[in-house]
């Protein structure tokens, strides 16, 4: 719709604005733990995660890619907390220390919320700063390892 003052660029703009931030609103309000899905965090992990982890979380185990709603297991044993920083497409990634901190926990508590432990502490920009410094070259032998625990054993079948 055009008017005879030439505002209808100018209409449109805003209106694609408006839509564009009440869709990330709604995004944010359906998801589970809508309080820190913030438009950056969900935009950080379909631009780095989601390629190989899905929009679900699930992966693809039968190309070696881990399902992320099971990462929570993970944070109960030791080394576990440590590992989901230092696997390499998280410490190597493009983001910063806070973002990436940030998008830790929303994954954590937005996919993984059923295996989390209940006195799970969020992760900290100072700590993915130290951790991301050192990613592991196999980190399914690490997995792997860290499973063989017997903290790991006892969470299966307690």
């Amino acid at each position: 719709m055009s008017d005879s003052s030439g505002r209808c660029g100018e209409e449109r703009a805003a209106c694609a604005k408006s839509s564009a931030r009440i869709g990330w609103l709604l995004a944010a309000l359906l998801a589970p733990h809508a309080a820190h899905a913030t438009p950056t965090v969900v935009a950080d992990y379909m631009l780095n995660c989601q390629g190989c982890h899905l929009p679900d979380g699930r992966g693809f185990a039968e190309h070696g890619v881990p399902d992320l709603r099971l990462s929570g297991t993970l944070l109960a044993l030791p080394g576990g907390r440590e590992y989901l920083v230092r696997v390499p497409g998280v410490a190597q990634s493009g983001l910063g220390d806070a973002r990436l901190a940030a998008l830790l926990n929303w994954v954590l508590e937005r996919f993984a919320q059923d295996t989390v432990p209940a006195d799970f502490q969020r992760y900290t920009a100072s700590e993915v700063a130290t951790w991301r410094r050192q990613p592991y070259a196999d980190p399914a032998a690490v997995r792997s390892r860290l499973l063989r625990q017997p903290a790991a054993r006892a969470r299966e079948t307690g």
